[in-house]
């Protein structure tokens, strides 16, 4: 089955993160590209969930990395052996298969063992015994396969259930049971003396394909007719066993299609086997790989919107094919091993180069997708205010307001008051609800953004913000938070920081020493009017 290729934006996902990756991933699909699906790295926050309430759009699929996975490898035909497989069938099968050993399925093709040369050795030098093909339950069919025989009469059961016996162990007069099976020669004295014994099967060895003799009418049971002398018919019987005496069923080693090559190869390390199946989630066996097979695999193809940078990305990034980069801030580290699409425009939002790229399409924007990509101008641009709110932004965003037949000012205040009630939020989620991560010269910095028509409500939750911001830096080594509380009715962000390098903050912004929390009039950018001051602050 071809995979899919997933459209995502930044880690930590505001309303342009996840809106343009839905709108961008319909405008494929319109397009004849099938394969392309939205997904998201994480939860939306309470503004994104409100636009696709309002507009009734689905959740994206969330999805936590692209690093390569069994289910990339290349994987190849391979043989299996069922657990009624004869011994001399499965032997061959395992010599001209790597690593000299077989999954052993279920009739469902699931995975219920491993059978390799040393498990059914024994079958080759353990002592035949009359009861051994009934003990083992041995099909029929295995025996008749191994002797190459020709069938006369008919076969009572499917499995064998009596005892062995050779023409020569039979006294004059001497009856065995139906089930039993008897081993004779082609002679006529031979012959007669085992129709006689009423066996249920007569194996006549030494014989000639165009053989002709006289079966009994009162005879009930079958005959086979096979070349082999008695003694290579014995040996061949012993063979005929099925394998489900000696496989192994305990303590399975395996991987599912989902397990990461990374994980595979740890695992492998520590093994003392060379191949292992490879299981899907019903359990049935797909293939077996080794080392070997770890090198041959297909990177997962990817699409990026609204951001560029490996930290802001997901988990497995430099792993995956990236196709395509839709974005509207500064160009980073992009490494990619192929050619790629790339459309970086200096807009205020994705979501206004995705609109432009349907215009250019000649595709007609569905309502739906109208209300996201409004929305999502609308909370990047904040409602327009921000600094970096191009003329085409908002000549964009009225258009999508006139497909919506809704007035863009009115909606807009309306969407940015309902995903930033500070009251009921918890100060980890105002500060994870748009977070982005920077690396400036040495430091490693976190910006948070959110926007509110209650700024005076952070202050209720100060000291936990602040808690948890320092709480933030230790356990991901951040030199430096900062979280911008945007109020576009005030006209200004209030910024808060925490970290060992408050110095930065100092040289930025202004920030006194022991200052923690400062109002900066007209700040509405984290891209614009944070990240620069900040990259100059780092380069002293």
């Amino acid at each position: 089955m071809t995979p899919k290729i997933y459209v995502f934006g930044h880690r930590n996902p505001d309303t342009d993160s996840i809106c343009s990756a839905i709108a961008y991933a319909h405008l494929k699909q319109t397009l004849g590209h099938t394969l392309v699906f939205p997904a998201r790295l994480g939860p939306v926050n309470k503004e994104t969930q409100f636009v696709l309430d309002t507009f009734g759009v689905s959740l994206p699929e969330l999805i936590k990395d692209v690093k390569p996975q069994v289910s990339d490898l290349v994987l190849t035909d391979f043989s299996m052996a069922y657990e009624k497989d004869s011994v001399s069938k499965t032997m061959g099968q395992i010599i001209d298969h790597p690593g000299r050993s077989l999954p052993v399925i279920s009739d469902e093709e699931q995975l219920i063992g491993m059978v390799s040369l040393s498990d059914i050795i024994p079958a080759y030098t353990d002592a035949f015994s009359k009861s051994l093909l009934r003990d083992s339950e041995t099909p029929l069919d295995n025996i008749i396969d191994l002797l190459e025989a020709q069938v006369y009469g008919s076969i009572k059961s499917e499995l064998v259930r009596g005892d062995v016996y050779t023409i020569t162990e039979i006294e004059d007069g001497q009856t065995l049971s139906s089930r039993d099976i008897l081993v004779t020669v082609s002679q006529d004295i031979y012959l007669n003396r085992a129709f006689a014994t009423g066996a249920g099967i007569i194996i006549v060895s030494n014989a000639s394909p165009d053989i002709v003799f006289d079966i009994p009418k009162n005879y009930q049971g079958a005959v086979l007719i096979v070349a082999f002398g008695p003694f290579e018919v014995i040996r061949l019987l012993c063979q005929g066993i099925p394998i489900k005496k000696y496989y192994q069923k305990h303590h399975l080693e395996y991987f599912m299609t989902y397990e990461t090559i990374d994980d595979v190869k740890k695992n492998m390390l520590t093994s003392d086997h060379e191949r292992f199946p490879v299981v899907d989630v019903d359990g049935r066996v797909l293939s077996t790989i080794s080392r070997s097979n770890l090198i041959d695999f297909s990177r997962k193809k990817v699409i990026l919107v609204d951001h560029n940078e490996r930290n802001q990305s997901i988990v497995g990034v430099e792993e995956a094919e990236i196709i395509e980069v839709i974005d509207h801030h500064r160009v980073a580290e992009i490494q990619t091993a192929t050619p790629l699409y790339l459309r970086i425009e200096p807009v205020g939002c994705t979501a206004t180069i995705v609109a432009k790229m349907y215009h250019e399409h000649q595709v007609a924007i569905p309502k739906d997708m109208a209300g996201l990509m409004l929305s999502a101008i609308i909370s990047d641009t904040l409602l327009f205010n921000s600094p970096t709110c191009t003329e085409e932004d908002r000549v964009i965003a009225l258009e999508l307001g006139k497909i919506l037949n809704l007035d863009v000012k009115s909606y807009g205040e309306k969407m940015l008051v309902a995903g930033s009630n500070l009251k009921e939020m918890h100060p980890f989620e105002i500060i994870s609800t748009d977070r982005k991560l920077f690396t400036m010269g040495a430091y490693k910095i976190g910006v948070s953004q959110i926007n509110t028509g209650d700024f005076r409500g952070i202050f209720d939750k100060l000291d936990g913000v602040l808690q948890e911001m320092n709480k933030l830096c230790a356990e991901e080594s951040l030199d430096l938070a900062i979280l911008m509380v945007t109020d576009i009715i005030l006209g200004g962000s209030e910024l808060i920081i925490a970290g060992e390098a408050k110095n930065l903050a100092q040289l930025a912004f202004g920030f006194q020493p022991g200052e923690f929390s400062k109002y900066m009039n007209g700040v509405f950018s984290r891209k614009k009017q944070i990240v620069p001051p900040l990259m100059n602050a780092s380069s002293f």
